[in-house]
């Protein structure tokens, strides 16, 4: 019989699933820390909790659906939990907030009711960059007050409604500014913008299955050569590469796992048999599934 294994890891914001909203004030040293590990938050992951984080000092690299980003001092960045992230790298002077939130969360704020664009700013997980001085103090500001409230001794329902009200404010805030520094207010996603958000979404549904750009192509009714085009155009990588750079990344993270044999991970992804998988591996990484697993050893 074989083993069951889900593939891509993922986070819960609390083993009993008591939590709904979470802040932390960190650093590299609280990501490496004993209590952190279990998360191996430093390899591709998925949650079922939104957040969004703010870098106060040094930076962060993280990828996003295999979309990077690099965040400073001062810069934000919001994503969901349907998403695929991995944290690349972090600095060694980096501090940051983090506020993690469940959906039921979002729900019992009455978020959507209130403003549909903050929803979606939270869902579709739009950076923030540059902000001035007194920006990041006011929404520093608020985040200490929902630490404050989220970690107090007293736990009176009170508490938890000043967190849901100033977290209202800071998403309020955050929307605000998003619309003041990239000026987006009336703009309209593009055609091909939306054809590639929707090709995302479907390789990270089917790309274990399904590696084929025809089959993608057919799913958003038109030709493989146009959506190349159209990935080209708007990520400057051509849709094979990020079907292949999804298959790569879920099978290093399966790599990671000792437990499970390269076999395994060759029937996990839907390979025909071992040899083919060792040799699509070793086409985008350079060095076969067995020397990649080694090399991990040594780190």
């Amino acid at each position: 019989m074989k083993k069951k294994f889900t593939g891509v890891v993922s986070h819960h914001l609390s083993d009993d699933d008591s939590k709904e909203f979470m802040v932390f004030h960190m650093n590299k040293r609280l990501l490496n820390a004993k209590e952190f590990k279990p998360y191996n938050i430093f390899n591709p992951f998925k949650s079922d909790f939104f957040a969004v984080i703010m870098v106060q000092e040094g930076f962060i690299e993280v990828n996003v659906n295999l979309k990077h980003f690099n965040l400073e001092k001062n810069n934000l960045l919001a994503f969901a939990p349907n998403t695929i992230k991995h944290l690349v790298s972090i600095s060694d002077d980096c501090k940051c907030y983090a506020i993690l939130y469940k959906p039921t969360f979002l729900i019992n704020a009455n978020i959507r009711e209130f403003h549909q664009d903050v929803y979606d700013l939270l869902v579709t997980g739009m950076p923030l960059f540059n902000l001035h001085q007194n920006e990041v103090k006011e929404l520093t500001n608020l985040i200490e007050v929902m630490h404050l409230h989220s970690y107090a001794e007293d736990t009176h329902t009170i508490n938890h409604q000043v967190v849901k009200h100033v977290f209202l404010a800071f998403m309020y805030e955050y929307t605000h500014l998003y619309r003041k520094y990239t000026k987006e207010t009336n703009r309209k996603v593009s055609r091909k913008e939306d054809l590639m958000l929707n090709f995302i979404k479907l390789v990270a549904d089917h790309f274990k299955e399904q590696r084929s750009v025809d089959f993608y192509a057919k799913k958003l009714f038109i030709t493989p050569k146009y959506l190349s085009e159209v990935t080209k155009d708007v990520s400057d990588k051509t849709a094979s590469s990020i079907i292949a750079e999804m298959v790569i990344m879920e099978a290093k993270n399966l790599l990671n796992m000792p437990s499970i044999t390269v076999l395994e991970v060759s029937d996990l992804l839907n390979f025909s048999d071992m040899s083919f998988f060792g040799k699509y591996f070793k086409r985008y990484t350079g060095q076969s599934p067995t020397s990649y697993r080694k090399s991990l050893s040594s780190l």
